[in-house]
């Protein structure tokens, strides 16, 4: 399983909607994309920043999801929201409920 973990800040005020063009563009890859589950977090001491958590199938999945039109359209909209450039890392999920990858 191939996981990615982003911290984005959003322009003064704007978080929720910053939350609402994530969701369109993570929903926007279907059903059979490969994301397998995700979460969106705020900050406790930073009002305009959230975490952003992704698994994946594998890295085949997340590459042609998120290089897909309805992806690519819905996640357009984020670059004029953030505050700052957001900071992502990928990994690999060696461990989710119970499962043990190799």
């Amino acid at each position: 399983m191939f996981s990615v973990f982003g911290k984005m800040t959003a322009l003064p005020g704007r978080r929720d909607e910053l939350i609402a063009v994530l969701l369109e563009g993570l929903r926007a890859g279907g059903e059979d994309g490969g994301l397998l589950d995700f979460s969106i977090n705020t900050a406790f001491d930073d009002p305009d920043t959230i975490w952003l958590t992704q698994l994946w199938v594998d890295k085949d999945a997340h590459d042609a999801t998120t290089r897909s039109e309805p992806v690519v359209a819905a996640s357009s909209e984020v670059p004029a929201l953030l505050a700052q450039r957001p900071e992502g890392f990928y990994g690999r999920a060696v461990h989710v409920h119970g499962r043990t990858s190799g």
